[in-house]
């Protein structure tokens, strides 16, 4: 039993002292931008790039989504279409794609087809980003956080 203890007691440690190596607050995006977007229907597939500063280990953006509100008034859901994987102790650009399924297609024509133009702190996210580094994932939730916070906080 003292052996199962100790074992048990021995893989904690290992862990908590993985994460400890890792810390996510160390990570800087910059300069965001939406590079292309096309629309079909009410599908939205926007193209985006960053500029990531990571002074850690490899990491990998699995999955990220989650609901958007207008307001109180549900716009859109988006989703990462595909993982980004973020070299270690690196600074270079990133690309992406998220998809946007449009809830309200009018509020789209009523804030006009120029997405630059729009306000984000109108915009509230709510979902998930679930990161991997190294076999362990960790899942950030976000509840009712403005885009434009959530875009500068990144």
């Amino acid at each position: 039993m003292t052996t199962k203890l100790t074992r048990f007691g021995m893989l904690l440690g290992g862990v908590f002292l993985l994460n400890s190596c890792f810390s996510y607050r160390d990570i800087e995006v910059k300069d965001f931008s939406i590079d292309d977007y096309s629309m079909q229907g009410f599908t939205i597939l926007l193209n985006f790039s960053a500029t990531v500063l990571n002074p850690n280990r490899a990491f990998a953006i699995q999955e990220a989504g989650g609901d958007i509100n207008q307001g109180s008034q549900p716009f859109a859901t988006a989703q990462l279409v595909e993982a980004i994987r973020i070299v270690g102790k690196s600074e270079q650009r990133y690309s992406g794609q998220l998809q946007l399924t449009i809830k309200d297609l009018m509020s789209i024509f009523r804030m006009g087809t120029n997405a630059d133009s729009w306000e984000l702190n109108s915009f509230f996210f709510t979902g998930d980003l679930c990161i991997k580094a190294s076999g362990i994932k960790k899942t950030f939730k976000y509840k009712d956080i403005p885009l434009n916070q959530l875009l500068n906080n990144l």
